[in-house]
Formats: C-alpha cells, structure tokens, sequence
C-alpha cells in the first residue's frame, strides 16, 4: 500500500484539491483507495467525499477519526495511533491512502509526514508560499512554522528508522493559463531547489473554474458532467490528474514499512 501526505505550511494552497483529485483518479483506474482527513478546523476532504457518495460518484473510502462533543473528556490517544490507522487500512487490502493535512504543527502532521511514501505539497504562484516552504531554516526570508525543516526532520526520523527514503513532489497549484512574469520567476527557483532539497518531478495543475467548485457536491474535473459536453479545459483538466496518478504508478517498489506497536 502506497500512502501519499498532501501538505504544506499553510492554508489555501489547494492541498484538499489535490488530495481529491488524487484519490478519485485511483478510485477511478480501480484502484482501492482510501482517503484520511487529519484537517480537524475545517474537515474538507472528508465532507467533499461524503458528498461524493451521496451524489452516486465513484468515491475513495473515507477514514473517518472517531470525534466527541466534549474534548475534554474524551480519550487521550496514543501518539502513534496514525500508525494503527494505517496498519488496519493496509489488512483491508487498500492500495493506496491519501492523507490531507491541515496547517500547523500537530503532532498527527508531523506523523502523516513520517509514514508516507510520497509527499506532495501544492505550491501557488506566490512569494510567500516561496519562501514559507523553502527558505532555510534561520533566514530572514523563512516562516515561523518552517515546512521544509519539518520535512527534513521527517526524512531523518525515517532514515533513523531504516526505512525506505521518501519521494518529495511539488505541485504548482492554480497556474495562469497565460505566461507572467511572477509565474516564471516562481519556476525558476523551484527548478533549483529541486536538488537543493532534495525534490523530484515538479507537477503543475491550472486554475480552472471546475477545481473551485468541487466542494459543491465533490464533482470533479474526472466526472461526467451535468447536461453539457466537457469543455477544452475540462479534457485538459483530467490529463492533469491522471498525470499526479502516473507520478505513483512510477514510483519504485518499496517493502512494507514497519510500524510502531
């Protein structure tokens, strides 16, 4: 089973987009998937695949986290209880699990960071999702919650482990259909730091008006749509997608991590 973490340091960089995407294409291809919400402010992910489901669209299944009106009084859980998560999602036979994060510094982020195979961290056309995600650790330039300190804490946590070395991809999210100044300027510092910090394959995904509306009813760009032919752009929109899903399919093969008790 192949577990991917959509993430980065912030809000808003479309890392629930993605994680749809992602695991519909799969579900789509008949892959069995799973998809696990850890944002606990504003639970996207899971709701836009409730929605799914009572729309009738194929949807990946979701791990729900139990919750409680009184958090006060509910249980501590144990700090590796992602790691059981994964071990009972792997017994069910799923292929793959998608994890999206929220933004922060939880403990659950920073372990969904550790288990997976594949990190994937959206990126918009934008100096402060720049900087905030690969400005050194100490410089002026880098955020307060530094993403890729906490990236590289997890690479060597898993290296400590002996565990296999995780893949890192960028996306750069809700592109301009036309070239701009900012957006080349934007490429060409992430075509560096691909082997300043150890990125591989850069995946671009537009903007396009069908991305922004998946949280109506959890229809995607992948979908059939309602009374009307696909459009250029949707067509365009589905490469897209299938190209992220290709970036697993090319993955190498990895033996089973073992997990914590």
């Amino acid at each position: 089973m192949q577990i991917v973490t959509v993430s980065g340091f912030k809000g808003g960089t479309g890392k629930t987009t993605l994680a749809t995407l992602l695991s519909v294409a799969a579900t789509l291809e008949g892959c069995k998937t799973a998809g696990l919400d850890l944002d606990n402010n504003t639970r996207n992910y899971g709701s836009i695949l409730t929605r799914r489901r009572a729309a009738g669209l194929a949807s990946p299944d979701h791990v729900a986290m139990v919750e409680f009106e009184d958090e006060a009084a509910a249980p501590v859980r144990h700090p590796r209880w992602l790691d059981s998560m994964v071990r009972m999602a792997r017994q069910e036979g799923y292929e793959l699990l998608v994890i999206d994060t929220g933004s922060g510094t939880t403990e659950d982020r920073y372990r969904a960071h550790v288990i997976a195979d594949v990190v994937l961290t959206p990126l918009n056309e934008s100096p402060s999702d720049l900087h905030g995600l690969f400005a050194a650790p100490g410089t002026p330039q880098a955020a307060k919650v530094n993403y890729r300190e906490l990236v590289e804490s997890a690479r060597f946590e898993r290296q400590s482990a002996g565990l296999p070395a995780q893949r890192w991809h960028v996306c750069r999210n809700r592109v301009s259909h036309l070239p701009t100044r900012l957006g080349k300027i934007v490429e060409r510092r992430v075509d560096q730091l691909v082997t300043e910090v150890g990125l591989e394959a850069v995946w671009c995904v537009r903007d396009r008006v069908v991305h922004r509306s998946i949280a109506l009813d959890g229809r995607t760009v992948l979908d059939a749509p309602l009374g009307a032919p696909l459009t250029m752009s949707e067509l365009a929109g589905r490469s897209e997608a299938r190209s992220l899903l290709g970036m697993l399919a090319r993955a190498s093969v990895r033996e089973p991590m073992k997990l914590a008790a």
